[in-house]
C-alpha cells in the first residue's frame, strides 16, 4: 500500500465516500481503442460459447464496454474491486479510462495520482490531485491531511509550496494545519507559506506557546507583520506593546493581538469594541498576550457607557 492510499485511508469514512461517489458514466458509441485492448471482446465471446450464458454476466458488461453504450455498473464495480488491491498497473490503467469519461470520479482520480506518484511523476502526481479539493470541498480537510503525510518527500513539498504560494487556494490553511501537525517538514521551511495566509498563523502560534516556546512564537509574530500578506495590508499597525491599541479589527493572529470572547463583544468601525454585560456571572470579552521585560508599568484606556447597580463592571486584568 503506497503512502498515498494508506493516508488516504486513515481519513475516517474518506474511502468510503470515494466509493459511493463514483458518478454515473456512458461511455460514446465509439469506444476508444484504450477500452477495446483493455478488454477484448473477442477472448469473452469465445468463453461465453465455451462456458454457456450463465457465466457471462459480468463479462458480458465489461465487454460491451469496448464497443457499446454502458453505465457507470460495470465499470465502476471493477474499479471498486481494484482500489481494495489487485495488481497496480491494471488499476491505473482502468482509472485513465474511467477519467477520460468522467474527470469528476474522485477514486479514479487518486488511484491515478497514486500511480504517478509511485512512478516518481511528481508534477503529474500534482495534476492530477490537486483537482479533488474543488471536486468535493467537503473532503477538503482529508485530502489536505493526506498530501501533508505525503509532503515529507523535499521535492513533492516545494512542488506543492510553489503552487499555495501562487494560486492562495482557499485549502492552504488546512494543508498548513496538516503539516505543523505530522511534522513532516522542518519548521523553518514552513515559515514562508505560512506568512501567505494569516488564519494559519494562529493555530501555529498557539502550538509554539502551548508548547512552552513563548519568545519563539513572538519572534515569528514579529517577521508575520513584516512580511507576506500581512505586510501588503494597509494601515496595518506597527509592532507595540499592546499591539494594535487601537482595538482595530485587523487579520494579525492571536494570541499577540486582540481576540473576542464570548458572545457579548464585537469590533466598532474605526476602532474599538461594543460589550455588553448583563452581570450574571463573570466573562471576558478581549484578550491578548505581550512581552513584558521587568520593571514599572501602566495601562491606560478610555471606556464609555451605562452601569447599572446591578449590572455589575468592566476592568482590565493583567
Amino acid at each position: 500500500m503506497t503512502p498515498l492510499i494508506r493516508a488516504l485511508g486513515a481519513c475516517a469514512g474518506l474511502a468510503a465516500a470515494l466509493l459511493a461517489g463514483l458518478y454515473a458514466l456512458a461511455l460514446s458509441p465509439e469506444a476508444p481503442q484504450f477500452a477495446r485492448g483493455l478488454f477484448p471482446a473477442s477472448s469473452f465471446e469465445v468463453r461465453c460459447a465455451e462456458e454457456g450464458a450463465a457465466n457471462c454476466g459480468q463479462e458480458a458488461a465489461l465487454a460491451a464496454a469496448a464497443s457499446a453504450p454502458l453505465g457507470a455498473r460495470a465499470l465502476g464495480q471493477k474499479l471498486e474491486q481494484a482500489y481494495a488491491g489487485g495488481e497496480a498497473a491494471a488499476r491505473a490503467a482502468l482509472a485513465s479510462l474511467v477519467l477520460s469519461q468522467d474527470p469528476r470520479s474522485e477514486l479514479a482520480r487518486v488511484i491515478a495520482a497514486e500511480d504517478a506518484y509511485v512512478k516518481g511523476d511528481l508534477e503529474a502526481f500534482l495534476r492530477l490531485y490537486l483537482p479533488l479539493f474543488e471536486t468535493d470541498r467537503r473532503q477538503s480537510a482529508a485530502y489536505a491531511a493526506a498530501l501533508a503525510s505525503v509532503s515529507a518527500d523535499p521535492d513533492l513539498y516545494r512542488l506543492v509550496e510553489a503552487h499555495v504560494r501562487a494560486a492562495q487556494p482557499y485549502w492552504g490553511p488546512q494543508y498548513l494545519s496538516s503539516l505543523a501537525g505530522s511534522a513532516s517538514v522542518p519548521l523553518a521551511e514552513m515559515i514562508p507559506l505560512y506568512a501567505e495566509f494569516p488564519s494559519a498563523q494562529p493555530g501555529l502560534l498557539g502550538k509554539l506557546t502551548a508548547s512552552g516556546r513563548w519568545m519563539g512564537a513572538y519572534i515569528l509574530f514579529s517577521e508575520f507583520l513584516s512580511k507576506g500578506a500581512l505586510a501588503r495590508e494597509q494601515g496595518l499597525p506597527a509592532l507595540s506593546v499592546p499591539y494594535n491599541p487601537g482595538l482595530l479589527e485587523l487579520k494579525a493572529p492571536a494570541p499577540f493581538n486582540w481576540q473576542i470572547q464570548g458572545q457579548g463583544a464585537e469590533w466598532m468601525d474605526g476602532g474599538g469594541t461594543y460589550a455588553f454585560f448583563q452581570g450574571r456571572r463573570g466573562e471576558t470579552f478581549l484578550v491578548q498576550s505581550f512581552p513584558l521585560p521587568p520593571g514599572a508599568w501602566s495601562l491606560t484606556a478610555r471606556m464609555s457607557g451605562d452601569v447599572s447597580e446591578t449590572g455589575g463592571w468592566f476592568r482590565w486584568q493583567l
